[in-house]
């Protein structure tokens, strides 16, 4: 499922996975990755959220009222904690965000994106609780997006333009040095051609 995922965006399921356990919860829901994407810290999603003040321990305590927690650990085992339907949708929904867009990765934007716009998990109604609009959050987010779409474009275009030049450069000195070959093999021809009308000295040896 996660082939396509970023690094960060993997961390993101690594600390929801870790959210989950620490309120010992039996599930992996959206509430659980959207504290994942505010704990990672670094992506487009958590840069997003700080600009609109999200914090952390506010969207935690917020979880905790709607949910519960923490409480006993589950009993039986621990090793394995499943998605909820919900939560695998927003994997789902982050995936075709990623195709939608042309981005060959699914990145923290995508996986917040898809929450946002899902907007009936546990994770948006948290968000709201903490008194942050989600909107304010996707448009900072998209704006972020597009800051780093276009200099994404700027490095590509510095990458390219070099080796694009070192291309035309290479045509053209194969170009030219063609076309001195093709004069000189021209007076070569036209020297052989005097030599012929004025008769060629015998070969030594002869």
């Amino acid at each position: 499922m996660f082939e396509r995922f970023t690094d960060r965006a993997r961390q993101v399921i690594i600390l929801a996975n870790e959210e989950a356990r620490a309120l010992n919860h039996t599930w992996i829901g959206t509430e659980h990755i959207m504290l994942g994407l505010v704990r990672e810290g670094q992506g487009l999603a958590a840069q997003a959220m700080a600009e609109c003040r999200v914090e952390l321990d506010q969207v935690r305590a917020a979880v905790v009222r709607m949910t519960g927690g923490p409480g006993e650990p589950p009993a039986g085992d621990a090793g394995h904690i499943p998605f909820t339907p919900r939560a695998k949708k927003i994997l789902g929904l982050a995936h075709q965000e990623a195709m939608r867009r042309h981005d060959r990765h699914i990145g923290t934007e995508h996986i917040m994106l898809a929450t946002l716009r899902e907007g009936e998990g546990v994770a948006v109604q948290a968000l709201v609780e903490t008194g942050v609009a989600p909107e304010a959050v996707e448009d900072a987010l998209e704006q972020r997006m597009q800051v780093q779409g276009a200099k994404d474009r700027s490095v590509l275009d510095r990458l390219t333009e070099p080796g694009d030049q070192v291309i035309r450069n290479t045509l053209r000195r194969h170009v030219e040095d063609r076309r001195l070959l093709t004069q000189v093999l021209e007076s070569l021809d036209s020297l052989h051609r005097r030599l012929d009308a004025m008769g060629a000295p015998p070969d030594p040896g002869k």
